[in-house]
This record gives structure tokens, C-alpha cells and sequence, in this order.
């Protein structure tokens, strides 16, 4: 194992366990999210039933990832809305649609963090850190970057392409989804 790959483990271990205990704090008033009330339902059922997220619900299907929300495992999926996908044109039509079921799987695991992660939790550690950031590890084992710009939470790709969290999130059996109005990598 690299120096470099030690150093990203440490941190994603780091800002998970910062988490972890942050989530157990009381809440504050000066967060940006009252907490999300899960539902009886899956994260995958509410996207489907949500109305900007229906090519992400179609994408999830098609690669079999809506069955991941099912079990109980905890996910944080930072959701791209319709408008995101759009920006994919035909390339990201065709991948929906298509048979490529891996190159989309691999699109939506960048968005995928492992755990329960709200939008407080992640104000909570980005005001607490030193330097106004929180890194964590998604599920392509990538690092992301998470900041505050004004009152919006910011996520960025290693790659630097940064896109903001909704602050209306879609709580559901053991998992929470994070509206973003962005891809985190164009493919």
C-alpha cells in the first residue's frame, strides 16, 4: 500500500468517525437542514417518486444499485437531479438507455459514500476542522472534498469539478440521499 493511498484511508477513516461522533452532538439552530425523517420506504423508492429525480431512478434500476438501499447497509448518495444528467446530452442518454450497465454503475458509485451522512453532520465537521474541509471516501475509493461556500455545503471531485448539496434530503430505511445540481465527473 502507497504512502498516498495510507494518507487517503487515514482521512476517510478520519472524517468518518469525526461524523460519527458529531452526529450524536445536539442539534444546532445555525445548521443548514432540519433533520431528515426517514421513511418506511428505500432511498431508491423516494427517488423514484421524486420529480427531478427520474433519471437517476432509471439509472439505478437499470444497474441494480436500487437493491443496494434495501438492505442494511448505510449509503449516503449524492443524487444528480434531472438537470445534471442533461448535461451528459446524448452520451449520458445513451448510457442510461443503453447496455453499458458498468460505465453508468461507476458514474453513480462516485456519488456513493459509505454511512448515514447528513447535511448537518457535514456542517457540523467542516466547522469544526482546521481548515473549513471534510474529506471522505465514495465508493469508486476517490476522495471527496467537502466545503462550505457561503451557507451552501460543497462537494469536489479530486479532479476539482464541484457541485452544491440540496438542502432537501431523502431519508428512507437505512439510507439518505443528497440532492446535488451537478455531476461530479463528466463521462
Amino acid at each position: 500500500m502507497t504512502t498516498k493511498t495510507k494518507n487517503r484511508l487515514c482521512h476517510g477513516l478520519a472524517a468518518a468517525m469525526l461524523l460519527c461522533s458529531l452526529s450524536a452532538c445536539s442539534s444546532n439552530e445555525d445548521t443548514p437542514e432540519a433533520a431528515a425523517v426517514p421513511s418506511a420506504q428505500s432511498v431508491a423508492a423516494l427517488i423514484a417518486d421524486a420529480d427531478n429525480l427520474s433519471s437517476l431512478a432509471s439509472a439505478l434500476e437499470k444497474t441494480g444499485l436500487a437493491s443496494v438501499f434495501d438492505g442494511k447497509a448505510s449509503y449516503t448518495l449524492l443524487a444528480p437531479d434531472d438537470a445534471a444528467f442533461a448535461t451528459l446530452g446524448e452520451n449520458g442518454k445513451d448510457m442510461i438507455e443503453g447496455s453499458d450497465n458498468a460505465a453508468i454503475a461507476a458514474l453513480l458509485k462516485e456519488h456513493m459514500l459509505p454511512g448515514y451522512v447528513t447535511l448537518d453532520d457535514l456542517a457540523a465537521a467542516i466547522d469544526t476542522s482546521e481548515d473549513g474541509s471534510v474529506t471522505m471516501t465514495n465508493l469508486a475509493g476517490e476522495a471527496l472534498t467537502f466545503t462550505r461556500e457561503n451557507e451552501a455545503i460543497m462537494v469536489a471531485s479530486p479532479d476539482g469539478k464541484q457541485v452544491a448539496l440540496n438542502k432537501d434530503a431523502l431519508a428512507g430505511g437505512q439510507s439518505i440521499a443528497i440532492p446535488v445540481d451537478g455531476l461530479l465527473k463528466q463521462t
